[in-house]
């Protein structure tokens, strides 16, 4: 899937800031079938922060698990 059709995908969802999200799908999928699968999770309304296992805080990466958002 290339970076537009990330982008495409999630802005059909309703995702405000479809091209700051893709580029962190991207980044952080280990493979075709994962970033498959994370954007699958995205559209459906999953937060990305728990997609990616992490939220960013006053500059500092901050692991977090699902009930956090």
């Amino acid at each position: 899937m290339t970076t537009d059709e990330v982008v495409a995908r999630l802005r059909a969802a309703g995702c405000v800031f479809a091209e700051d999200e893709a580029a962190l799908l991207l980044a952080a999928a280990a493979s075709p079938e994962d970033l498959e699968a994370m954007v699958a999770q995205r559209v459906t309304g999953l937060p990305l922060e728990q997609i990616l296992g992490w939220a960013e805080f006053a500059g500092l990466r901050v692991a977090i698990d699902p009930g956090v958002f």
